[in-house]
Parts: structure tokens; C-alpha cells; sequence
């Protein structure tokens, strides 16, 4: 009888030690399911998060572009009023509206003679020309007249500056010892600040409303690198985005 008593209790407690065995695994599953319900939750935040900013970045992306194309087809008319088909304009999305002369504009001679800075005084016919194109642009007046776009910029966090971005540009022909600039970066550099300054008065525009860059011989038009068609000026009218004071330092 005692033996039968002590079979059936160590019987009932090892029920009991499975059945808490059962429910403790009961409770981890059940915590563990909340886990990973917490855990995918969160992901799912975060991936919506990352889709609205990719958004957000792409509608600002998409208004550039599109003050940018506006841009580019109000010199294209312009161009066009004046009949002039010796001016080459492109968007180039990124750099904004490139215009610039194209090669062989008058036969033997080149905008620059080699080495040097100063304009060939020859050109400066179709460089009044230019500077009236860029007048009838108006760049003073193309945030107004595009501000719908501006403004939906400006409430991503950056500002709107038009500007008008001269870059100079060499052939490879290395610089004598005693010429007056130490390398073609110089010299296309100085080249660039030339045209600026003419356009400057010619407009008129402050200096504020310019940059230049100088890249010597590295972006040549030709594959023959010493050509003197790579002797040129290239001129971008460019809606420039700065990030604004506020957000610049709430990020940092």
C-alpha cells in the first residue's frame, strides 16, 4: 500500500513539474511573440520613415529640375528672339543651363590667344550679344518668376540663389618658363575671371551673383588635347541650393 502511495505522489509531481514546465514554455513563447511583434513593428516605422525622406528628397530633387528646365527654355527663347545660332545652350540638370560659343566662330582666331587672359577684341561683338540674351533672362527676376517652385524648395530646408557660374577651360599646351601664369589651372582661372568681370559690367550684375572655376586642360572638347578649340569659356545660369541656418544647425 505505501509503495502504491509512493508511485502516485511521485506520479502527481511529476505531472505537476511538467505542466509548469508546459507553462513556462507557454510564457516564453507568448513573450516571445510579443518580441518579435515589437521588433517587426519597429522595422516597419523605421522603413516608412526612410521612404517618406527618400520622398521628401525626390520632390525637391524633382522642383530643381523643373526650375532648372523652366530656366533653359526662357534662354532658348531668348536665343531664339535673336536669331543667334552661334551660341550653343544644354540643361545639364546638375550644373545647371550651360551656354557656350561654338568653336570656330570666327576662322582662325580664338576667344583667348594662347596663354593668355585677355579677350580677343573681336569677339566682343557676340559678347554684347550674349550679355542681351542674359538681359532678356532677367536672373534677377527668375526667383520671382518662378517662386511656386522656389517656395516648395524653400520648405525642404534650402534656399534659392540664381547665379551665373563661368568656368575656364585650356588646351595642353604646357606654359613657357617666363609666361605671365604659372600653369593652365592659373590661367584658365584668370581666363574665367575676364569673362566675369566683362559680363559683370556689361549686365550689370554684382559679383555676388557670380563664380568662377578654372580646370585647365582636364575637360577638353576634342580628343586632340591641344587643340585650341579647347581654349573656350563655359557659361551656366544656375539655381544654386544652400542648406538654410536653422536646419544646418538643428542637424549639427
Amino acid at each position: 500500500m505505501s509503495w502504491l502511495s509512493t508511485f502516485t505522489l511521485s506520479g502527481s509531481a511529476q505531472d505537476l513539474n511538467e505542466s509548469a514546465a508546459i507553462e513556462h514554455i507557454q510564457r516564453t513563447r507568448s513573450w516571445l511573440m510579443t518580441y518579435i511583434a515589437l521588433v517587426t513593428s519597429l522595422l516597419a516605422f523605421f522603413i516608412l520613415i526612410i521612404s517618406m525622406i527618400e520622398i521628401e528628397g525626390s520632390s525637391l530633387k524633382r522642383d530643381h529640375q523643373k526650375l532648372t528646365q523652366a530656366i533653359y527654355m526662357d534662354v532658348k527663347a531668348a536665343v531664339a528672339d535673336q536669331s543667334i545660332d552661334w551660341l550653343q545652350v544644354e540643361n545639364t540638370l546638375t550644373k545647371g543651363v550651360r551656354i557656350s560659343i561654338k568653336p570656330n566662330l570666327i576662322r582662325n582666331q580664338n576667344l583667348f590667344a594662347s596663354a593668355q587672359a585677355k579677350i580677343n577684341p573681336r569677339y566682343l561683338p557676340y559678347l554684347q550679344s550674349l550679355a542681351e540674351v542674359l538681359q532678356q533672362v532677367d536672373i534677377e527676376a527668375l526667383r520671382q518668376r518662378y517662386m511656386k517652385l522656389v517656395s516648395s524648395i524653400e520648405a525642404n530646408g534650402f534656399d534659392v540663389k540664381m547665379m551665373i557660374r563661368i568656368e575656364g577651360h585650356t588646351d595642353a599646351h604646357p606654359l613657357a618658363q617666363t609666361a605671365r601664369f604659372k600653369n593652365n589651372i592659373e590661367l584658365s582661372t584668370f581666363r574665367a575671371y575676364a569673362m566675369m568681370d566683362w559680363l559683370r559690367i556689361h549686365l550689370p550684375l554684382t559679383r555676388s551673383h557670380f563664380v568662377i572655376a578654372g580646370y585647365g586642360s582636364f575637360q577638353p572638347i576634342l580628343d586632340d588635347v591641344y587643340a585650341a578649340d579647347n581654349r573656350r569659356i563655359e557659361i551656366y545660369i544656375q539655381p544654386m541650393l544652400k542648406q538654410q541656418r536653422e536646419l544646418a544647425g538643428t542637424i549639427l
